[in-house]
């Protein structure tokens, strides 16, 4: 007996000095779902605190709770991110901001090792954004929406018992005005289904990289891609080609569902949408979706930055996403967009074409020479000036080429000697610099127009800028698209569209100026 007292007793000291020096688990956070460590057990004293017992500390994020489902018969954990006075305010209510994670990952994924939601939260608070709660749901695989068969009807616990559960333990402003969604990948899907399919739960909704294909995409899957990870949740399980495109499937991806018959309930959604332009697949269906929301006049903000399927795309998102959702929650309309400014018009000496001349290529002679196609665009000369903000230190001439007095593809005629030529074409010059494109070393486009098909070729360099309110947006996506098949290299970006044209292209040149290579 008296051995097994001692064994126990020093067990108990062991313990202790692991604790009191921070080697637990908990104490490294290596395992945000494992639970906490048992406290040893003390029997209760009769004899008064000496000293009083020190107030909790509030901590803003709260992994791991638990919500029982009736609905999917489990737990669902959740993690909750708290505004910075929510201890301090009690009678303060909230608006609230859902953020899915994408597949494979889970409800503390948005603050793990990639991703740190929180920090750029309280660097956003720190420039003003206003305090909200924010609730990462874990989502398991099923890309939010529930089973074909029925089995797993995520979609529906998450209406029925997540939402109204944490609008009843938190205090948020529990109307749809003070609610919105975002997420990344798989949860960018989740983002737009949810919205979607429930539009009067949400006031927006930002798909971060959605991940979702086009009917091409779809019917043309890797069976072992599809049955993995689509058939299994849409139907269609085993299928080929369009038997793959089942109607469940259908009422769920967007390119059926931004219809007219739905087009009350799905207008009372703001949308945002961005992909990066070196997504291996993903920008072509978000892209599509683009193109058909333009179409059929569906009101959306759309962005195409640098970047592909990775964290620091998502999170550079959220510098946008986030103010606003804010800009939204209290009442906005149209969100003007987030540090819009454009740049002071230099004045510069132009010669007697209107071309401007750096120093070296007036010392030297020659240099790379930009042409700027335009079809008649009164503020050609801002565009000459702004450009030569990027080129000033190089051998570079900026020659302007009115295509409704010279045909394009008479450029050289301007006699401006040339180590390597480019060009730039605004609007209708487009189709002219296309089909006289093998004379440049590199081609950009501003929102102009080319070929309904454009054929490009491994070798050749492209810039496409447009803005989402472009006119022009088809013939972008195309070009992206030739680009992406051929292996021409190509940087892509849609900025937001303000509908002052000339404004908006001095802003994206300027914006954009590092993809001028001189």
């Amino acid at each position: 007996m008296n051995r097994i007292k001692f064994i126990s007793l020093t067990s108990l000291c062991a313990w202790a000095l692991l604790v009191s020096c921070g080697c637990g688990k908990a104490a490294q956070g290596t395992d945000p779902s494992a639970e906490p460590s048992p406290e040893p057990s003390e029997e209760p004293s009769s004899e008064p605190s000496e000293e009083p017992s020190a107030e909790p500390v509030f901590t803003r994020y709260q992994r791991d709770q638990i919500l029982h489902s009736q609905v999917l018969d489990t737990d669902i954990r959740y993690s909750v991110l708290l505004p910075r006075d929510y201890e301090e305010s009690p009678d303060r209510r909230y608006p609230v901001v859902y953020m899915l994670h994408g597949l494979g990952d889970d409800q503390n994924s948005w603050n793990g090792e990639w991703l740190h939601a929180a920090e750029r939260i309280k660097l956003l608070e720190g420039q003003g954004l206003e305090d909200m709660i924010y609730v990462y749901p874990m989502g398991y695989q099923c890309y939010y929406v529930n089973k074909f068969d029925g089995s797993f009807p995520y979609m529906d616990m998450f209406v029925q018992e997540l939402v109204p559960h944490i609008d009843a333990t938190w205090r948020t402003v529990a109307d749809k005005q003070h609610r919105c969604i975002t997420g990344y990948s798989m949860g960018g899907f989740g983002a737009w289904v949810l919205a979607g399919k429930n539009p009067d739960l949400f006031c927006a909704s930002a798909p971060l990289s959605m991940s979702f294909r086009t009917d091409a995409q779809y019917m043309t899957e890797s069976s072992k891609g599809w049955n993995s990870q689509w058939g299994g949740i849409f139907g269609g399980k085993g299928e080929t080609g369009p038997a793959r495109l089942t109607d469940y499937y259908k009422a769920h991806c967007p390119y059926y569902v931004f219809a007219e018959e739905n087009r009350p309930g799905l207008e009372s959604v703001k949308w945002f949408f961005t992909c990066g332009d070196d997504e291996e697949q993903l920008l072509i269906a978000n892209d599509s979706l683009h193109v058909l929301l333009r179409d059929r006049g569906f009101a959306h903000e759309y962005r195409v930055n640098n970047g592909g399927h990775t964290s620091t795309y998502w999170m550079n998102s959220l510098d946008e996403v986030l103010p606003m959702f804010s800009f939204y929650m209290n009442g906005g309309t149209s969100w003007p967009g987030k540090s819009l400014t454009v740049p002071e018009v230099p004045d510069v000496e132009r010669d007697p074409a209107g071309a401007w001349k750096s120093e070296r290529y007036a010392a030297d002679g020659t240099g790379t020479v930009l042409y700027v196609f335009h079809e008649a665009y009164p503020g050609i000369s801002d565009v000459v000036a702004v450009l030569s903000l990027r080129a000033e230190y190089a051998a570079c001439a900026i020659v302007p080429w009115d295509i409704s007095l010279h045909q394009a593809n008479r450029f050289a005629e301007a006699a401006y000697p040339a180590t390597s030529r480019q060009a730039l074409a605004i609007g209708t010059a487009g189709d002219e610099v296309f089909a006289c494109k093998e004379a440049f070393a590199k081609l950009y486009f501003f929102d102009a127009s080319t070929p309904e098909a454009p054929q490009t070729a491994s070798g050749e360099d492209y810039v496409i800028l447009n803005t989402d309110d472009g006119t022009f947006y088809r013939c972008s996506g195309a070009l992206y698209a030739s680009c992406k098949r051929s292996g021409a290299d190509f940087q892509y970006r849609v900025a937001k569209g303000t509908g002052d044209a000339a404004a908006d292209l001095l802003r994206c040149l300027d914006n954009y100026k590092s993809l001028f290579t001189f």
